[in-house]
């Protein structure tokens, strides 16, 4: 194998290793949220829905999956370029899969406030009680309800005759806090998988030049060990 083919494999290896670590990120993540859901309370559970969290998941095991492919392509570039291409097509679903995903969660971000007034009449109690008792937001203290004196889960120093004011400002602002940090996230992958895209396409042009070389070289007399 060349020496350049060899420099590019290796920048092909450095970008499927962070193309892999995204894909498990998101598929040890994604089992966390889906286990913790089922437990019920957590405020995430009001920003992003179960079925988001499953595409995440499914598509952080398909990342993971693919790489597999990319890794048997790319120990053996010359030999096995179907598999380099195969990775190529792949990486390109995977790419508009999280876009797709990405611009879901950040549409979301546009029609919140109608979204969440809605959906406080009908989230559990206990939802409700973690917005209300949450300190961690900066800038946010006790609130009751969702508007003031309006929906109050009796709990803790909330009452029915609350001085609180409601948790519509709390319930926005941990939405639009945790929703940008996640499609950012998204996108950020996107951008990972992108390079590694690129260096894939490289690695299969340069294995193309080398396999050219190689059969020029036979028909020459040359002899190559180990190269096709």
């Amino acid at each position: 194998m060349a020496p350049s083919l060899k420099k590019i494999q290796a920048y092909f290896y450095g970008f499927l290793a962070l193309y892999t670590l995204t894909g498990l990120g998101a598929l040890i993540l994604g089992n966390m949220w889906l286990q913790q859901s089922d437990e019920g309370g957590a405020p995430r559970e009001a920003v992003i829905s179960r079925s988001i969290e499953k595409a995440g998941t499914i598509i952080g095991g398909i990342v993971v999956g693919t790489a597999v492919v990319g890794i048997i392509g790319g120990t053996s570039p010359i030999r096995r370029k179907l598999f380099l291409v195969s990775f190529v097509w792949l990486m390109i679903a995977v790419v508009l899969a999280e876009l797709g995903l990405g611009g879901v969660i950040w549409f979301k971000t546009l029609r919140m406030r109608s979204l969440f007034q809605s959906q406080w009449e009908i989230w559990p109690n206990s939802l409700k009680i973690a917005f209300q008792d949450m300190t961690s937001l900066s800038g946010y203290g006790q609130c009751c309800g969702y508007q003031f004196r309006q929906s109050v889960v009796v709990s803790g120093t909330c009452t029915t005759n609350t001085l609180f004011e409601g948790c519509e400002e709390k319930v926005n602002a941990f939405a639009d806090s945790y929703l940008r940090k996640l499609y950012t996230s998204l996108f950020g992958f996107t951008i990972v998988n992108v390079f590694c895209f690129i260096s894939t396409v490289i690695l299969v042009q340069a294995r193309n030049d080398e396999e050219r070389y190689i059969r020029i070289g036979r028909k020459e007399g040359r002899t190559y060990m180990n190269s096709i």
